[in-house]
């Protein structure tokens, strides 16, 4: 399995989870001929998208994706808030209900975003084992360690002793997003021996040090950990067993 950035930013989110035979795409925040050049315009192994929110750098390019006849899963509240393309297939999902998108068996579950229904995902394929994405969260009220988490995709949108207090989006930062240290005490708490990926993802520009964020996610995983950052382009192999 590889997972391939395609966008990680309020600009533009999207990533693809591409196994042997089949890709889930994750969010539609990215053109979807952007989304096509990064599979290789494998197209036809696509399975489905999953979409955390209904913010435009999540959700922007949704009508091309379900144009394209891809099937789109998210929350009932962002569904209801898109106007339907008559024909497409656009899903809502129930926290905590399994859903089969090929070989992609995902759990769908909440974590706060300001007042925006907001998804992350438990994602479990055969060639990648378990992946947790959570992205524009404040906290996860949940506990994952009994799942044996192998692979994060997690937001850490900022270090608080580098933000700029005088941002205008300075309150929207705090209130909506992931700290490094909150991204940091979450692998903490879902940490196990299985561990084998963090890639942070979102990183908020001009508060986001890539070498810092690596260098202290690496102090809590120690070096046996792959930690990266989620920048355009990154291709990552997540694989079930460490060799």
């Amino acid at each position: 399995m590889k997972l391939k950035v395609i966008g990680s930013s309020s600009k533009g989110n999207g990533y693809a989870l591409i196994a042997e035979n089949e890709i889930l795409l994750l969010e539609c925040g990215c053109p979807f001929k952007e989304v096509k050049k990064a599979i290789d315009w494998q197209i036809l192994k696509i399975k489905g998208c999953l979409v955390s929110h209904g913010h435009q750098d999540h959700l922007k390019y949704v009508r091309s994706f379900l144009t394209a006849g891809i099937p789109v899963y998210t929350n009932e509240e962002t569904k209801q808030a898109i106007e339907l393309i008559a024909g497409s297939q656009f899903y809502s999902m129930t926290e905590f209900k399994v859903v089969q998108i090929g070989g992609f068996k995902v759990i769908p579950f909440y974590v706060p975003h300001n007042e925006t229904p907001n998804f992350g995902y438990l994602i479990e394929h055969d060639e990648m084992g378990r992946l947790l994405f959570v992205t524009d969260y404040e906290y996860i009220p949940y506990n994952f360690q009994k799942q044996q988490i192998q692979h994060f995709l997690i937001e850490a949108n900022y270090q608080e002793q580098f933000i700029d207090k005088d941002l205008p989006n300075y309150e929207h930062k705090l209130l909506g997003h992931a700290s490094l240290e909150t991204c940091i005490g979450a692998i903490k708490a879902n940490d196990t021996p299985n561990l084998r990926n963090v890639v942070m993802c979102h990183l908020g520009g001009g508060s986001s040090l890539e070498e810092y964020f690596i260098s202290e996610m690496q102090k809590v995983t120690g070096k046996s950990v792959n930690v990266a950052c989620a920048l355009p382009g990154l291709v990552l192999e997540l694989n079930s067993e460490p060799f």
